[in-house]
């Protein structure tokens, strides 16, 4: 057997196949029989059709296509172990000549990672976080806008006030609007822009008339780039009554004596917010800085898989809201394969910073306990409440579960990179031996996806 091979693509091999002419004869005999096994032949029983009946019934085409079915696995099987491939996926065949037979085996490889120099990697840590006054001032402002209350106001309608108006507008002598008894709060945010700012000055019982523009890109294609004639009458306005700041209105938000206990609960509360988003800009830095000085190859179908991931990310939260991928490709005027291409930059970063965690995890011999797995499942869960029983269960199965493990496997790699490049800790192949042993149990893969952006 005549065997050679090329590199099509990055992390892609196609094995160009001449098997031995016994091969092939034995190869179409057993083709035949099954072919005459699903092919009815008058006169015959199922299997036992002479082979030159069969090869008229069905063609030799046909007949090189079964053959090649049957012996592309074995062959299959001897170049990848004699060439020590490890395969990403099943592969693909084709017969590119029918005699002498000529198979063309191609196959997706395992990604291929080269770290850069890890150990030598240095990132300053961010510094100490430090919370305003003027950031608590405004939580506290937010708080009071959220437990106000809605009160007639005694002069024209400001930006900030709710209204209750009738709304008539036609487009091109269409009507597109006909809407009794609306309430609204006034801002710039209302569409189309300047709607909100058009309402400013009216007082109760005044009508107004005036046109405004939908921008093209707006999501409803009635509306989409048309011109509107509205006319607006005012029947009530409102401005929000705030509650005072003191200590009554801390105790009514919970368990608090005074305003300044919850003066203090909103400053913790941004602290560690601010922390934590410290931690997560030093972690993608650290990241970044390793995937940049990394080599990392992998096949064209990884980068796909990540699109397709992030797609069904996509479709979940839209189903979550109400909403299904193909009315949201509707109203956005895309197809599936454009949505994909917007993906894709994404795809490719998350992509190649998890196959880099995955290589840094192996280098520094991290493994995920059982323990730490259960510890995963117990947060996850306790988040839903009256259903954590019934969200434990559904973790503890394969698929959420493996899933879990990379997620702990991810946070680890990652933690182990920041320790290492901010001095913390030295890197396995500087560590000694004992404390470059890690106490876990084995079974951890690298992660499916590394934190997004």
């Amino acid at each position: 057997m005549d065997v050679t091979t090329e590199t099509v693509a990055p992390r892609e091999v196609e094995f160009t196949i001449h098997p031995e002419a016994e091969q092939v004869a034995d190869a179409m005999r057993r083709a035949a029989r099954k072919l005459s096994q699903r092919v009815r032949i008058s006169g015959f029983r199922p299997g036992k059709a002479p082979y030159a009946l069969v090869e008229r019934t069905v063609g030799k085409e046909v007949l090189t296509e079964e053959a090649a079915e049957i012996l592309a696995p074995e062959i299959y099987k001897k170049v990848i172990e004699e060439g020590g491939y490890q395969p990403y996926d099943r592969p693909t065949l084709r017969v590119a000549e029918q005699e002498p037979l000529e198979l063309k085996i191609r196959v997706p490889l395992e990604p291929a990672v080269t770290l850069g120099d890890y150990c030598a990697m240095r990132i300053e840590p961010e510094p100490p976080v430090e919370v305003a006054e003027e950031q608590v001032d405004k939580l506290l402002q937010e708080l009071r806008e959220q437990n106000g209350t809605w009160v007639p106001a005694e002069r024209p309608a400001q930006l900030g006030d709710q209204v209750t108006v009738d709304i008539e507008g036609s487009a091109g002598g269409e009507p597109v609007f006909d809407e009794t008894g609306t309430t609204i709060v006034l801002s710039e945010a209302l569409a189309p822009k300047g709607f909100g700012e058009a309402l400013v000055g009216m007082s109760s019982g005044e009508a107004h008339e005036f046109s405004l523009t939908y921008p093209e890109d707006h999501p409803q294609e009635g509306l989409a780039g048309k011109t509107v004639a509205f006319a607006v009458t005012m029947h009530e306005v409102k401005e929000r009554k705030l509650p005072a700041l003191d200590d009554d209105f801390a105790r009514s938000m919970g368990d608090y004596e005074s305003l300044d206990a919850l003066r203090e609960r909103l400053r913790d509360g941004l602290r560690a917010e601010m922390e934590a988003d410290a931690r997560d800009r030093l972690a993608t830095h650290a990241l970044d800085e390793l995937v940049e000085q990394s080599t990392i190859e992998y096949p064209s179908l990884a980068l796909e898989r990540e699109i397709d991931h992030l797609v069904q990310r996509q479709e979940s939260r839209l189903r979550q809201q109400g909403f299904t991928l193909d009315g949201f490709l509707r109203v956005t005027h895309k197809t599936l394969p454009q949505l994909r291409e917007e993906l894709r930059p994404q795809a490719e970063k998350n992509l190649r910073r998890s196959l880099v965690l995955g290589e840094l995890g192996k280098a520094e011999k991290l493994e995920v306990s059982a323990e730490e797995v259960g510890a995963e499942v117990e947060r996850v869960a306790s988040a839903y409440g009256e259903q954590a029983g019934a969200v434990r269960a559904a973790l503890t199965q394969a698929g959420p579960l493996s899933s879990l493990m990379g997620d702990v496997f991810s946070r680890k790699a990652i933690q182990r990179l920041v320790d290492i490049a901010t001095g913390q800790v030295p890197c396995a192949a500087q560590a000694p031996a004992a404390e470059a042993s890690p106490e876990a149990q084995p079974g951890a893969e690298p992660p499916a996806e590394p934190p997004a952006e």
